[in-house]
């Protein structure tokens, strides 16, 4: 598990529980069967199992829901840092895939690199773990834009 910021405090106190909500509304991660692992100010990791359903052609899991895993990562831990009543919206990223997706399950953790008023720099990582053992599989860097959400909930 990456480290959290050490010089950067949440502005919303409750950024785990509105995290939490935020994620629970995404059917997208209920069909990858993602799930929500840790949540700190900076830094979340994810974990998603092996599923037949997510492979491609070659047995793998494909790159587009590894890519969504990592990406999602990023973008909660972005989200930590965020005030209450604003989202997060990815505006760019990029990953570099450096294995097949292969194993067990995998977990994404994202981690703010640079924490900003309107955008945040995050950097990802994706690995697969099989009995126990993790194995780095991709990069991700990915620019977060913070979004007005007022009507939201958490």
């Amino acid at each position: 598990m990456a480290a959290a910021l050490d010089d950067v405090l949440p502005k919303d106190p409750d950024f785990e529980v509105r995290a939490r909500a935020s994620f629970a509304r995404q059917s997208m991660m209920a069909t990858l069967g993602m799930s929500l692992e840790t949540v700190v100010p900076g830094v979340v990791e994810m974990a998603m199992p092996y599923a037949p359903h997510i492979l491609q052609q070659h047995g793998f899991v494909h790159a587009g829901a590894l890519s969504a895993l990592v990406d999602n990562a990023c973008g909660f831990a972005a989200m930590t840092l965020m005030p209450k009543g604003s989202g997060v919206l990815t505006v760019e990223f990029k990953v570099n895939m450096m294995s097949p997706g292969k194993g067990d399950r995998f977990i994404g953790i994202g981690r703010v690199v640079r924490p900003g008023r309107t955008i945040m720099v995050t950097l990802g990582e994706c690995f697969a773990e099989t009995r126990g053992e993790r194995k780095l599989i991709a990069m991700m860097t990915a620019t977060m834009m913070v979004v007005d959400s007022p009507g939201i909930v958490d």
